[in-house]
């Protein structure tokens, strides 16, 4: 990890804890990116990733005319303590390492290999997350799984399917952290499946590159709520 992502990981835990306590009340607005730079004594660079590992958090927003604001619905109950065991954490970022080699090449694969029928498959599970998660408010988990196992499939090779079902445990465990904290938050589930379909298009477009950097996205997304929670609340 580099020394720019230690810093930002601590500024952006310090922030959580001053929401937490109350020092940053919901619907308040954060000091501004200089005011920021100043407290910490840092430059604008690890000030702005750890905004940004915050938003991906659905703890902050950004209005129009500038600004971070603390999320309307953030309570006690938004910021949860997540409990992790140790071992869990170190094999979720372990995990993480591999979804990011293996993933967008499936996804570049699945532009090239799928058959009608992977692409029936995508689409009715994409719709069940939708009907799950933007209509019934849920963080359609399983879906989830499913709709990135579907492109596993779709690859038609055997290793990576193979691969990905002996860790679909830590699988389920990795995408609790990332998608608990949008359960109250509709425009973060929304942003998610849209996610989701934006790889999905790429797919059914046969256009591998593109379904390839639609995949980065999604993970690097998904990373950053990591990199919040994961530091901080462990057992």
């Amino acid at each position: 990890m580099s020394q720019k992502e230690n810093v930002s990981q601590m500024i952006s835990r310090e922030l959580l804890n001053m929401i937490e306590t109350g020092q940053f009340r919901p619907g308040s607005k954060l000091p501004t990116e200089k005011e920021l730079t100043a407290h910490f004594s840092v430059s604008r660079a690890p000030i702005r990733e750890a905004l940004s590992m915050l938003r991906a958090a659905g703890v902050i927003n950004s209005r129009q005319g500038g600004g971070s604001y603390v999320e309307e619905t953030t309570s006690s109950t938004f910021i949860h303590r997540i409990l992790v065991e140790r071992d869990d954490v170190e094999n979720i970022k372990y995990l993480f390492e591999m979804r990011k080699i293996l993933e967008p090449e499936a996804a570049y694969l699945a532009a090239l290999r799928r058959t009608p029928k992977c692409l029936d498959q995508m689409k009715n599970i994409l719709k069940r997350m939708e009907e799950e998660s933007i209509e019934k408010g849920t963080t359609a988990i399983h879906s989830d799984i499913e709709f990135h196992s579907s492109i596993i499939k779709a690859t038609q090779n055997p290793i990576m399917i193979q691969t990905l079902e002996s860790l679909s445990t830590l699988y389920e465990k990795a995408l609790n952290i990332t998608l608990r904290p949008n359960e109250q938050l509709t425009r973060k589930r929304k942003a998610v499946y849209d996610e989701h379909q934006s790889i999905l298009l790429a797919i059914e477009a046969e256009e591998p590159e593109l379904a390839k950097l639609q995949c980065q996205i999604h993970l690097r997304n998904a990373e950053k709520k990591l990199s919040l929670f994961l530091q901080d609340y462990t057992v």
